[in-house]
């Protein structure tokens, strides 16, 4: 993980002005390093299988976003797919169903506030994608979880085109199986 994010944080500091102080640059790199690193650690925490985070600048500008892959199984609990799918969509903010190649699941949006020990102020709005896998013997489900605060206001045009633009992302996803 360390060495991905070492990769990460250097290819973003070769990005900056050749004019910034030393010092600026090193302690810049230390704070990415430590957010980077501190993002990765709460995915992992909440069972994420891949983060992905924007790295590179688009007009000079990096989307302030990020998504996460996760599983989770019902396995033990005798529960089936739909009753899952109902109970989240029930208690985690407005839902639609959605079809994403041939699994039926959930889209769940919602803007959630800034945690506690947030360092920025800002709400986010969150995207959820709940999946049952396919073809699972076992209750599973795969969740893709997107968030963005766009720029501070999570009701803006710019907020909204990042979920668009995720929305699209999901609209390629295809099962793929070893």
């Amino acid at each position: 993980m360390s060495d991905s994010i070492l990769r990460i944080v250097d290819n973003s500091i070769s990005q900056l002005p050749d004019d910034l102080p030393r010092d600026d640059v090193s302690k810049l790199r230390m704070e990415l390093f430590k957010r980077l690193k501190k993002a990765a650690r709460k995915a992992a925490k909440a069972n994420g299988l891949l983060l992905y985070l924007p790295v590179q600048r688009v007009r000079s500008t990096l989307a302030p976003a990020s998504f996460v892959v996760s599983q989770a199984s019902g396995e033990g609990i005798g529960i089936q797919s739909n009753e899952v799918l109902g109970a989240l969509a029930a208690s985690r903010g407005n839902s639609e169903p959605v079809d994403v190649d041939g699994s039926r699941g959930t889209r769940i949006e919602r803007v959630v506030p800034p945690a506690d020990d947030a360092e920025g102020s800002f709400s986010s709005r969150r995207i959820e994608y709940v999946l049952p896998l396919p073809d699972s013997p076992l209750p599973r489900w795969l969740t893709v979880t997107f968030s963005t605060v766009g720029d501070g206001n999570p009701d803006s045009d710019f907020t909204f085109a990042l979920v668009d633009l995720f929305d699209a992302v999901m609209t390629t996803f295809r099962w793929s199986y070893a």
